[in-house]
Parts: structure tokens; C-alpha cells; sequence
């Protein structure tokens, strides 16, 4: 039943990849008539009815490697499935843009599915290997293959993590909230923000109704669920949600921890009292932001990279377009009791990577290498994120002016839609989070705002070096877990019930399952 199911998929995907690349298992790569080298590729979300290779950047590119590309568009729903139907039909483009899993990476290299990167890459693509290093993955990858061989490029989330003493990624989540209603009922937020101190700004937010919306119908704090949990049960224990290594070299599950259900019980207080959105349980997507934007709402937490915030602050001019969202919106760091940040833990600094098929040519490979290489310069960064110097900026030393046009709103039109083979560069080798931290076309001032968030971070963490072998580890038990500590917690913080016997009822359901994912690390892990 499976195979004929992927019999089917792989029939429409083929029928789908026509329009872009000719039959499916077609291999049109290499030498073109006019001596140029030609690849195909795989991009998520790719838009409609363009040519990739009519606009300046893809033709500075050209310039450089003369070359070719045919691109075709994967969707989020049909990614994982269409990759694997690729890979394991021998069908796959010269370079696939693929959602990594370790099992499914050891399957596809140990059948000789993918082909393996040249073993003098850090020597002639050194800005590639950096940024490969970067990702911590990467060696990782290369440790535990047989034949110390590695066959995708990661892509690095930052290069340069905008923090200024660690480069361990910290979690980019923080408090947004109305700095202006903070001043009207006469509370000064700094850079970190305690749980209890975050329900106290609600609980005021809600009596004194600064933003005018009439006896209750204020809501302190909104966010989705997994969020709400990130305030006040990661405030208590940063690896609620993960299987971690405990003092004495055993691994554990953090769902169980006695510091979990005191989180729990400090969310379930603050949702009693009213001063967290009564609705939050039944978030899908973007209610929090409305929320916010329209004034009901005076807190929600969510992430904050420079173009995250850029964004939130856009939208909520769009929506108030008599308030200065510099002087209505401050950021701050949500801290335990004892003042330590716990963020979100291992969050490792990759996301996805590129994958090549396994009969390609060489010479091609050695083109694509070439492209990624020059991607991770800060001048191909300048290419992709800005455009054509000259034109869309300027550089004089080190400080760049933007120049390109802007929309009705004052804001610089996006690249992508000036430049559409920025929907392919952008998320090759390095992911458009790094470019994010230092964009010279973000407001100045929310840039800083933003940036200064991961250094409060990392001034109040503690920091814990990622793990690897815990984050990867691919035992058929911990493939399979099926708790969603999350979704526990929701339902009992909403159901009313006693909290303390919920708690036991849901470790006693759950704890043979539990064991067995921690027999299976720590048999393989525990040192």
C-alpha cells in the first residue's frame, strides 16, 4: 500500500516538475551550447509565473560562474514526503533543499543515494567551510560517519551571532509590550521582566485600562500556547520540553521535573486570575499579534530578531497610525524569580540543508560550490539581502546607505519583489536570520532595540553548550515519542482541576514510555 502510494506521489510530482524541468529522472545538468554550466534546484514557496534569471542579481551572479539553473517550487505540506520520493527514486534535481533528520541521513548515505562533498572542500571553498563550521552539524555529521565523509551543506542561521561573548544561539523570544500604557499606569519595565512582574503590568494593564477600552475588555498578556508556556515554565526550567543530561551523567526528561509542575502551577495561577488571554488555548496563528496591534491587548511574547521586530513594528503603525510604535513598544527579557534567563536550550545554529544528487557531475557540483562559497562573502550577503550597488546602495568603507526605491508607506520595497531570484540565494548556505541582525535597511533604532535583546540574554543565562548527541540521537524510541508536553500543559492550566493530581496521573500514564526513550539514550549515551 505504501509503495503504491509513492508510486502515485511520485507520478504527480513529475507531472508537476514538467512545467519546470522536463520528465521526471531527466538529467539535463552539465555543459550547456554556450559552454555554460546548468543545475537544477529545489526552493520552499517559490512565487508564481517569474523568471528566475531575467533580474541583476541572478545576472551578477551569472557574471561570476556563468551558469544556468531551472528552479521548482516545494510547499511546506509536500516537502518532507516529495524529498524522500526524490532521493529514493534516484529522480532528485542536482541539489535539493532538504528538512535534515539524521535517521533518513544515514539510510540515503549508506545506499549511496546522495553524493558525498569533495574532501578538499575547506581548502578551495574556505567561505563555505566556515560557515559550514558554523553550524556545529557539520562536524558532527562527518564524526559519526563510517568513512569520515560528509554529504550536505547545512545552512547556517547566523554567522555572526549577535551576541558579544558566546556564540551559542540563544532563543529569540522576548516580551513585547505597550511601553506608553507601562508609563500611564506608572510602571517602569527594564531589560528583564520577572514572571511575577509580567502578571502585575497585566493585572494593571486590565484595572486601569489605559488604552481606553472599557471595563474588561483589556487582556494583560496574550501569546499561542507553546509561548505562554515559554513565560512561565521555561521561566522555571529551560529543558521542560526536551530530554537532557542530568548532574550525574544520566539523561532525563524534563516534562517530569518537579520544577516543570511548579511552572505549571504559576501559569494556571495567572490564568485564574484573569490577567492571561482566556482564549489563548485555542490559538492557531497570528490571533496574539491582532490583538496587540488593535489595542486590546497590552503584552504578547513572541520572537524578535530585527526583522521580526521591524515587522510587528510596521504592523502595528499600519493599525495606529496616530502612535509612534518607537514610543508605544518596548522589548524585555523574561527571568525566572532569581533574575536567570532560561530560554529555549540546543537550539543549534542550522536549519535544513542542501543535498546533491548522487551521479552529479563534478564540474557542476564544483559551480555550486562556487556559488555558496561566494554567498557566504559579506559581498554576496550585500548581493542577495541589498541588491546592485550603485542602484539599490552605496558602500563607502563600511557604512552602507540604502538607496532603493520605497513603497507608498516609506518603506523599502522588498528584494524579493525587485529581485525574484532572491527567493533561491536567500536560503542557501546562509539563512536570512544573519543578515537580519546588522540590516542596513531596518529602522536604526528597532535594529538596536532588537540586537540588545540577546545581549541582555546572555548577560542573565546560563549558558549551556548545545548537545549534539541528545538533539540528533535517532533510537527508534525517541522517533517515536508521543507526549506533547505542551499540549498537557494546556489542558490542565484550562481544565480546573487540581493541579498536583493531574500532575501524578499524567506521569503514571505516561511513565513507561518515558523510561523507555531514557533506557534507549542513556544505553547509548550515558558515559
Amino acid at each position: 500500500m505504501r509503495r503504491t502510494r509513492n508510486r502515485i506521489l511520485a507520478g504527480l510530482l513529475c507531472g508537476a516538475m514538467a512545467l519546470n524541468m522536463g520528465a521526471c529522472g531527466q538529467d539535463d545538468s552539465g555543459r550547456g551550447e554556450s559552454g555554460q554550466i546548468h543545475f537544477t534546484a529545489t526552493s520552499i514557496n517559490l512565487p508564481d509565473n517569474v523568471n528566475f534569471m531575467e533580474d541583476d542579481i541572478y545576472k551578477a551572479y551569472n557574471e561570476k560562474f556563468n551558469f544556468t539553473y531551472e528552479l521548482t517550487n516545494i510547499t511546506w505540506e509536500t516537502w518532507d514526503e516529495g524529498d524522500r520520493i526524490w532521493i529514493i527514486s534516484g529522480d532528485m534535481p542536482d541539489m535539493l533543499f532538504w528538512n535534515f533528520n539524521l535517521k533518513d541521513y544515514k539510510s540515503y548515505t549508506s545506499q549511496g543515494l546522495l553524493k558525498p562533498l569533495p574532501e578538499d572542500l575547506e581548502e578551495k571553498y574556505p567561505n563555505l567551510a566556515a560557515a559550514m563550521e558554523k553550524t556545529g552539524i557539520a562536524g558532527y555529521l562527518k564524526s559519526v560517519d563510517p568513512e569520515n565523509k560528509l554529504y550536505m551543506i547545512p545552512n547556517v542561521i547566523y554567522l555572526n551571532p549577535p551576541t558579544e561573548t558566546t556564540d551559542i544561539i540563544l532563543d529569540p523570544k522576548v516580551l513585547h509590550y505597550r511601553k506608553d500604557w507601562a508609563k500611564a499606569v506608572g510602571i517602569d519595565v527594564g531589560e528583564t521582566i520577572t514572571t511575577e512582574q509580567v502578571a502585575e503590568l497585566a493585572k494593571a494593564f486590565i484595572e486601569k485600562d489605559p488604552g481606553g477600552n472599557g471595563a474588561g475588555k483589556t487582556i494583560g498578556l496574550t501569546a499561542t500556547p507553546g509561548n505562554m508556556d515559554a513565560v512561565f515554565v521555561q521561566s522555571h526550567n529551560a529543558f521542560f520540553n526536551q530530554f537532557y543530561k542530568g548532574a550525574d551523567g544520566k539523561y532525563v526528561w524534563g516534562g517530569f521535573d518537579d520544577s516543570t509542575l511548579e511552572g505549571v502551577k504559576e501559569l494556571r495561577k495567572y490564568y485564574e486570575m484573569g490577567v492571561i488571554d482566556p482564549d489563548y488555548y485555542a490559538f492557531k496563528g497570528k490571533e496574539h499579534y491582532e490583538k496587540f496591534d488593535s489595542g486590546i491587548a497590552g503584552m504578547f511574547f513572541d520572537g524578535a530578531s530585527g526583522a521580526n521586530v521591524n515587522e510587528r513594528f510596521q504592523s502595528f503603525a499600519r493599525m495606529n497610525k496616530d502612535i509612534n510604535p518607537s514610543d508605544a513598544i518596548g522589548l524585555s527579557v523574561v527571568v525566572g524569580a532569581d533574575g536567570v534567563y532560561r530560554g529555549e536550550q540546543n537550539v543549534i545554529n542550522y536549519w535544513a540543508g542542501l543535498l546533491f544528487r548522487p551521479d552529479l557531475d563534478d564540474e557542476v557540483l564544483e559551480c555550486i560550490l562556487s556559488i555558496l562559497d561566494y554567498s557566504c562573502t559579506e559581498e554576496g550577503q550585500r548581493l542577495i539581502h541589498l541588491g546592485i550597488e550603485g542602484k539599490d546602495f552605496t558602500l563607502d568603507g563600511d557604512e552602507i546607505t540604502v538607496t532603493r526605491e520605497k513603497d507608498a508607506n516609506g518603506e523599502f520595497v522588498s528584494i524579493a519583489d525587485l529581485y525574484p531570484s532572491y527567493n533561491f540565494f536567500f536560503t542557501k548556505a546562509v539563512l536570512p536570520d544573519d543578515w537580519s541582525a546588522h540590516d542596513p535597511s531596518l529602522p536604526k533604532a528597532v535594529l538596536e532595540q532588537a540586537m540588545n535583546m540577546f545581549h541582555v540574554k546572555e548577560r542573565a543565562a546560563e549558558l549551556v553548550e548545545p548537545d549534539y548527541d541528545v538533539v540528533l540521537f535517532d533510537g527508534e524510541q525517541k522517533l517515536k515519542f508521543p507526549i506533547s508536553i505542551n499540549e498537557i500543559i494546556t489542558e490542565i492550566v484550562v481544565s480546573g482541576d487540581d493541579v498536583d493530581k493531574r500532575w501524578e496521573i499524567f506521569k503514571k500514564d505516561n511513565a513507561k514510555t518515558v523510561q523507555g526513550v531514557l533506557d534507549e539514550i542513556n544505553e547509548a549515551l550515558a558515559k
